[in-house]
């Protein structure tokens, strides 16, 4: 019988954001799938450590999912890992596969779950917080209320439309593109439709949060999540 895929999320960054089902199924686990060949560099895995000390101690199989454009090299490279995957599956193996934040929000484990179900193996998604709500808390909002739309953009598109939606906006994967967005905002700022926030490395020792489109970075920064709320 075959094993299961578990996509476990751990929140954004806080060990103490693991929910206790998240915690149950490292536990259970058989085996732990981390997005990163060195678990010493992997996020996923240094936040799910100091609450379950246990995974120390697992059976560990790591590759580094690369960010690569071209769609061909990377489902031949997520199709290679999934077959190292579906052989311990198939040896009735139960596989926890950590992802920052949520599985179901710009995960790696995406990837890797619809090959499993298109080959008929069962996977199961345990929820984790998100980076989002993780930043909303931190800097102190209000995401959403009485009648607002939540509209979440990959700062890898263009925002340009986006941005005028009515609603809150979350911006997340901003990578290279953060100085272009960061323009954007200053100018819808200036215009007073808007206020800004980010935060970066959300409930980690090197949180960082951001009030206002000017003090935010201009350099690249990984884990930041950018939050737009409309000024009524």
């Amino acid at each position: 019988m075959a094993g299961i895929l578990y996509g476990i999320g751990v929140g954004p960054g806080d060990p103490q954001m693991l929910t206790i089902k998240a915690v149950n199924a490292i536990k259970d686990a058989d085996v732990i799938c981390l997005p990163k060949a060195d678990k010493v560099k992997c996020r996923a895995y240094q936040i799910a450590l100091p609450v379950v000390p246990e995974l120390r101690f697992k059976k560990i199989i790591s590759f580094d999912f690369e960010m690569i454009r071209d769609e061909e090299t990377l489902h031949r490279l997520h199709k290679d890992f999934y077959d190292k995957y579906k052989e311990l599956l198939l040896d009735g193996y139960n596989l926890g596969f950590l992802t920052i934040g949520d599985p179901t929000i710009y995960s790696t484990f995406g990837y890797i779950m619809k090959l499993a179900k298109a080959d008929g193996i069962e996977v199961e998604i345990v929820n984790g917080i998100t980076s989002f709500c993780g930043a909303a808390a931190s800097a102190g909002v209000l995401i959403s209320e009485v009648d607002e739309n939540i509209h979440i953009l990959s700062g890898q598109s263009d925002i340009e439309e986006g941005l005028k939606l009515y609603g809150t906006k979350i911006i997340m994967k901003s990578g290279r593109n953060l100085a272009a967005i960061k323009e954007k905002l200053l100018k819808l700022e200036a215009s007073g439709k808007v206020q800004v926030y980010a935060v970066v490395d959300c409930g980690m020792e090197t949180e960082e949060i951001y009030n206002g489109a000017m003090m935010i970075p201009d350099e690249s920064r990984y884990m930041i999540t950018i939050i737009v709320k409309d000024i009524s």
